[in-house]
């Protein structure tokens, strides 16, 4: 009879990892799916995906054979982080548009009720395909497990090589009917979410590792090649053609979530931006309306860096972070002189912005600590309160000052209640989402209006260049019209590039980057005696017709004698990130 119960428990055993295997196969198919391999119309058309995630999960739970039985409850430890990590990943796939990687999991400082409530927005019903079949393996565990775990089998070994054999067949099957280009497949990573849809949890967790120890490393060859591009490859300027009077004020204002396209749209016959309308047709106003975020996994701080440095973010990870300590270059170093002050929605530690409006040169950062009072005033709305503690933050500047100001309202989600009401959310032309995020820009609109009449009331205006430009796309206008993410026209992804108060008058509608915002400014405000232009290229000097998508590291626009150019600047820049102590910005 033991004997039997034996037999039956060793069965049951076996049939039990088959079922965590298979799960957690599923689990990672799923997060591929979704994320990487064109959706669920792509379901019976990847065996070879299919095969590579349970080669991955048999070589990742095989150890478990060699457990004792009563410890091989402990399988259930990988399977809840898998779970949690797919959930995840799916989550951030949607906002980020690749998969996040192992050493943003450490991100504490960042978790707060926005982040809470920005997951909750980017949730869908196909995600309980991830936690359901987690839950019915878990389901029968207690019940058949206490019975089971009297008797104890000898047999270890045998099912742990059994189960490497099995991984080994399934990993023949996956691999050899995919990319059988093995260098580029497993040394290069396209993107997070492309090399985990190719090789499995497994090597994209080693080349992950592998990628932050060795990477870091410059060699003296490559601080050789960086030299070259920035002497010959970079703008060497040092005169102001575009800027008539030096020392002019800077307010920077950089918008959460600003498309081009609300700009000029009319919800019911009323302007949704009646300010940002005014102020593209007025003269001497520089407008871009088609400039490509490259932001990548930091987002927002990505930009924040970006526009701050002239320099490009890394594509696989969050320089705000993992490298927010400097030395770089900056905008408030090049204006030489100025008073300095960053005034922010959010708390210093979220994206490290304490220690990085020190790195960028500020003098004096502001917090959501400091905006404490005019958030109470103000209904709790950020950008009102923003705005009017900036407004009072004026008269205490010292002439020529640097203000930059980040705005937080219109971070997603967009849903009912966000902000008071108007006729936007009463409107039956658009969907709910869209008539959300268009109340939030209206808003937003509305409150750099206040911000503009307190310049002009305390005869700032004049002596005063107001530069407005946006961090990062969020919901495209596509959608709003009912096209697929994949019929991307320049309208729906621009974001738009406005400097009022300048010398020039100029409307540049051809592509450009973000990273073409840095030197545009050092031209606007005459601070070309900083030796540092950024990798990009002035529209007031240079023909500039398209710019660097960093996913795919693709060509937005058109292809133009820059081209080369732009492409390498991803890779000097990565170079100058971690090689900032050791470089000449010069």
């Amino acid at each position: 009879m033991r004997d039997k119960v034996e037999h039956t428990s060793n069965r049951y055993g076996t049939v039990f990892f088959v079922a965590c295997v298979l799960v957690a196969a599923w689990q990672c198919f799923v997060v591929a799916l979704d994320t990487q391999l064109g959706g669920w119309s792509q379901l019976f058309h990847e065996w070879h995906v299919v095969a590579v995630f349970i080669a991955n999960t048999l070589l990742l739970l095989s150890p478990n054979w060699l457990l004792p039985r009563r410890w091989r409850w402990l399988v259930w430890i990988p399977l809840a982080l898998l779970t949690c990590w797919c959930m995840i990943q799916v989550c951030y796939c949607r906002a980020y548009d690749d998969l996040m990687p192992w050493r943003s999991l450490t991100l504490t400082d960042n978790v707060n009720s926005t982040l809470a409530s920005s997951t909750m927005a980017l949730l869908r019903w196909r995600d309980l395909l991830i936690v359901v079949p987690f839950l019915v393996l878990l389901l029968p565990w207690n019940r058949v497990e206490k019975f089971f775990s009297r008797f104890q089998s000898n047999g270890r070994i045998k099912p742990f090589l059994i189960t490497l054999l099995t991984c080994l067949a399934f990993g023949a099957i996956g691999y050899l009917d995919g990319d059988t280009n093995y260098e580029r497949r497993f040394l290069y990573n396209f993107s997070n979410r492309t090399y985990f849809a190719r090789n499995g949890l497994i090597p994209y967790t080693l080349f992950t590792l592998h990628d932050e120890l060795r990477a870091h490393i410059v060699t003296d060859e490559e601080r050789s090649m960086v030299r070259r591009f920035l002497d010959e490859d970079c703008p060497h300027y040092s005169d102001n053609p575009y800027c008539s009077q030096l020392q002019r004020n800077l307010v920077f204002i950089i918008v959460e979530s600003l498309h081009t396209w609300p700009i000029g749209m009319e919800v019911d016959g009323k302007e949704v931006t009646p300010v940002l309308n005014r102020l593209v047709a007025e003269d001497s106003v520089i407008y871009a309306p088609h400039v490509l975020f490259q932001t990548s996994h930091g987002h927002s701080s990505d930009a924040h860096f970006i526009y701050n440095t002239g320099l490009l973010p890394l594509r696989d990870g969050v320089v705000a972070v993992g490298h927010g300590d400097g030395p770089y270059p900056s905008l408030s170093q090049a204006l030489d002189g100025y008073d300095c002050r960053e005034i922010i929605c959010t708390p210093g530690m979220n994206w490290n912005q304490t220690m990085t409006a020190r790195t960028y040169g500020f003098d004096t950062l502001y917090t959501r600590d400091d905006l404490a009072a005019d958030l109470s005033r103000n209904g709790g709305i950020d950008d009102a309160a923003l705005t009017a503690f900036a407004a009072r933050l004026l008269p205490q500047l010292s002439q020529p000052f640097f203000l930059e100001m980040v705005t937080m309202t219109m971070h997603a989600p967009y849903q009912d209640g966000k902000v008071p009401d108007t006729w936007i959310t009463a409107s039956d032309t658009l969907n709910a989402e869209a008539r959300v995020y268009l109340n939030c820009v209206h808003l937003t609109d509305s409150c750099i209006g206040a911000f503009v009449d307190a310049l002009h009331q305390q005869d700032l205006a004049r002596n005063t260049v107001l530069a407005i430009v946006s961090d990062h796309t969020q919901i495209y206008r596509n959608r709003i019209l009912g096209r697929t993410d994949y019929e991307f026209v320049p309208d729906d992804w621009g974001i738009p590039l406005i400097i009022a108060g300048a010398d020039t008058t100029l409307r540049y509608d051809p592509a450009i980057g973000q990273i073409d915002v840095f030197p545009t400014l050092l031209d606007v405000m005459g601070a070309n005696q900083y030796p540092w232009k950024g990798l990009g290229y002035s529209i007031l000097r240079y023909p500039i017709k398209g710019a660097i998508q960093p996913r795919n590291m693709t060509v937005i626009g058109d292809s133009t004698s820059l081209t080369p150019h732009q492409f390498r600047a991803w890779d000097i820049s990565r170079l100058l990130i971690y090689d900032r102590a050791n470089t000449s910005w010069k």
